[in-house]
């Protein structure tokens, strides 16, 4: 299970227990039958709490999730938004692999074919051909 998986799932146990929520955060990954390391437990809900999808009463420990937290888990939660992230990666990848290698070449290429038909032009109109032939 990766980070993003483990945060999501975190939002959907307080999503779905929102009666019966234990009071700190490795004892609500406990409940959640989820195997996460104490500190780690301490700083998803910290990032949660940063990112407004939980709220934390009276900071005496008692968790809850908001109604901001439910739409974003019912849009994908952060495994969607680590998938779109992926993409946007590999589209900068590519879009910098098309401006380094591909552009210049297409450029090269359109000038070759530009003076290719230039000369061929002079050609045809035997203007090349009295310089070069004397």
């Amino acid at each position: 299970m990766n980070k993003h998986q483990k945060l999501d799932s975190i939002l959907k146990y307080l999503s779905e227990n929102t009666g019966a929520i234990p009071r700190r955060p490795e004892a609500i990954v406990k409940s959640a039958n989820l195997n996460f390391e104490n500190p780690e437990s301490y700083m998803m809900f910290r990032m949660l709490l940063d990112d407004g999808y939980i709220y934390e009463h009276n900071e005496n420990g008692v968790y809850g999730i908001k109604y901001k937290g439910l739409v974003f888990l019912d849009n994908g939660g952060y495994t969607l938004q680590h998938n779109i992230y992926i993409r946007k990666k590999l589209a900068s990848k590519i879009s910098d692999v098309v401006d380094i290698i591909v552009k210049p070449i297409g450029i090269m290429t359109a000038i070759l074919i530009c003076v290719w038909y230039s000369i061929k032009l002079l050609e045809f109109f035997e203007i090349i051909n009295s310089y070069i032939k004397p």
